[in-house]
């Protein structure tokens, strides 16, 4: 049986644009509304950072996300 591949997002910090975002993705994402930092965004930079381990890749995030490129 081969291996199932997996879907992650990852954050593009080149092309995310911080100061426009009202952190959309996180708000949005799935797993943060059941109580767990799948999302997690910088107090210094306010770049967002997910979580390999617990992204599911759902893709919200990128759905909602207007100055996030994910």
């Amino acid at each position: 049986m081969a291996p199932q591949m997996t879907r992650m997002a990852i954050v593009d910090e080149d092309r995310c644009s911080p100061k426009k975002s009202r952190q959309e993705c996180y708000k949005a994402c799935i797993i943060v509304k059941t109580g767990k930092l799948c999302i997690e965004v910088n107090p210094a930079s306010k770049l967002a950072f997910i979580s390999e381990e617990l992204c599911i890749g759902c893709g919200i995030c990128v759905k909602v996300g207007r100055y996030l490129k994910i």
